[in-house]
């Protein structure tokens, strides 16, 4: 067969298209519990920011299966104490996103903790989510009521208040 051929080429591309694709799938299957194992950690080490008194057994996991078809920003979610739901949420903003865990104390409809976790939003302005100043501004407040929005990023803080306007509902609702 004539190297210059298209069939030749085409089975070429192919066979190093298939290689490349198994050593693709190859490489992710190694590296998808490191990252998956890393992505807990920090997690749990988020949750024990946002209650520095608890340890990390004081979380029990909640099955979120029910939850996220109607709430999709809803990443997982965890009892904490008799009465607190802490959420992990992704909700999108301005350019990117934010991650983030808010702690609802389910029987006072008041936020309890707040820990943005990641902000892909422009640096200074809607990163200001991840600053302390945001979370002091929502804790100790009605989970379902008025939540003030940062001024100048209001594309970023709103999704974010709106999720816990939501996760307030969703906390009533969870054993």
């Amino acid at each position: 067969m004539n190297k210059q051929s298209p069939l030749y080429l085409a089975i070429f591309l192919a066979i190093v298209a298939a290689i490349a694709g198994g050593a693709l799938y190859a490489a992710n299957s190694a590296t998808a519990p490191i990252i998956a194992a890393n992505e807990e950690k920090a997690e749990k080490a988020s949750l024990l920011e946002m209650y520095p008194e608890a340890s990390i057994d004081d979380f029990e996991s909640v099955d979120a299966s029910d939850i996220t078809p109607d709430h999709p920003f809803v990443d997982k979610v965890y009892k904490y104490g008799d009465n607190v739901v802490v959420f992990k949420c992704t909700v999108s903003g301005y350019d990117g996103g934010t991650v983030f865990l808010v702690g609802i104390d389910a029987a006072n409809d008041l936020v309890d903790g707040f820990k943005a976790i990641s902000n892909a939003d422009t640096k200074g302005i809607g990163s200001k989510i991840t600053e302390s100043a945001f979370a002091e501004s929502v804790i100790g407040k009605q989970a379902s009521g008025q939540l003030d929005t940062i001024s100048g990023a209001t594309y970023t803080s709103t999704p974010v208040v709106q999720a816990i306007n939501e996760c307030a509902v969703i906390a009533t609702e969870i054993d």
